[in-house]
């Protein structure tokens, strides 16, 4: 699941613009700065990564679909991390070198993301399931960590109640519990932002670039009201021109570049998943959370309800403190973030994790 709250990112975006403008009256050599810091983050953030002995490998599945991952030194116990829907491995780049201190890292692009196989008919939270634990007895081969961004959460929630040797412990990074069920899924952000745009996607033949679509179908666009028109325009000519690139907005900040970072790599049939509600077909969460028996922290982002009641966030109050009531160790952190909680607080998140290998 991608970032289910947008309306702070809009309003970021909307500072962001601003404050460009101001800038640039104001002093060139600062907003120089300003839009070099929006366009070179990911290289510099990457730069890091590799110097921390992080390594890009790949792994081939009984099945044939190959796992791409990065994996760190071998530093502590291992540890697993699953991103969110759109998103890749290298979305964790800010608190990767902070975790290669004291622990084996690997993050792995899940199907339909990055530089693993695409498999249409495999984007169910069962089948990804089988796949991260045959992923993690043949590569990692001992019990890990396990750290679940958004719908990777769902996952994380899956493979420790399916195969609880693997997941010696959890960190939820603002999963979605309970919100992706079909009665509340088409009141989220998530499905009106990103489902519903995949949906429609899959079923038109005129634009080939899922990246394109999406900046101009997605629901947040809408909230710039003239300034709608340029960013889109802005964007099809930056994805023309760069074909082979990620769309970076050069005045946008890095968070909110974010969520394009990994768009030219995603195939838009996982959210039409969630569309179609195949997904998660079959997938009781709170059963599944009251077999969830290893210690666990369930962090919980911001999130609001909308004038025309669309869920802003992965989950309310009320779900967080079931979800969390109905596992056996869990902790809940309430955090004053977005929903990239690893993107905007790394220390946080590295603390977190320490704190939760403390706890095995």
């Amino acid at each position: 699941m991608a970032r289910p709250g947008c309306r702070r990112k809009v309003d970021q975006m909307r500072v962001a613009i601003s404050t460009a403008a101001a800038v640039t009256l104001a002093a060139g050599g600062a907003f120089g700065w300003y839009a070099w810091n929006n366009t070179s983050y990911a290289r510099r953030d990457a730069a890091r990564v590799h110097a921390a002995g992080y390594v890009q490998r790949s792994h081939t599945l009984h099945s044939g679909i190959n796992l791409a991952y990065a994996e760190g030194p071998d530093n502590g116990p291992p540890v697993l991390l699953l991103h969110a829907q759109t998103s890749a491995w290298q979305t964790y780049n800010r608190v990767l070198p902070g975790l290669a201190r004291d622990f084996h890292v690997f993050a792995i692009d899940l199907p339909g993301h990055g530089a693993s196989s695409r498999t249409p008919t495999g984007y169910d939270v069962h089948t990804l399931t089988a796949e991260v634990a045959e992923f993690a007895r043949q590569v990692i081969g001992q019990p890990a960590i396990v750290s679940g961004h958004s719908s990777g959460g769902l996952i994380a929630a899956q493979l420790a109640a399916e195969f609880p040797k693997l997941a010696q412990a959890l960190l939820f990074e603002d999963p979605p519990f309970f919100s992706t069920d079909p009665d509340r899924a088409p009141r989220t952000f998530n499905y009106v932002d990103l489902a519903t745009p995949a949906h429609e996607f899959v079923h038109q033949e005129v634009e080939h670039d899922f990246t394109s679509w999406y900046l101009e179908h997605n629901a947040w666009i809408g909230y710039f009201g003239r300034s709608r028109d340029r960013i889109v325009s802005y964007a099809k000519n930056y994805r023309r021109s760069h074909p082979d690139r990620a769309l970076n907005l050069w005045f946008a900040p890095p968070k909110t570049n974010e969520v394009f970072a990994h768009l030219n790599q995603f195939d838009p049939a996982f959210a039409d998943a969630f569309y179609t509600f195949s997904w998660q077909q079959g997938f009781d969460q709170a059963a599944t959370l009251s077999r969830v028996h290893q210690p666990a922290i369930l962090v919980h982002a911001n999130w609001r309800i909308t004038e025309a009641g669309i869920l802003e966030g992965a989950m309310t109050d009320e779900d967080a403190a079931r979800a969390c009531a109905l596992m056996r160790d869990c902790h809940l952190e309430r955090v004053a973030t977005g929903h990239g909680f690893h993107v905007e607080k790394p220390a946080a998140f590295v603390d977190l994790m320490q704190r939760l290998a403390a706890r095995t």
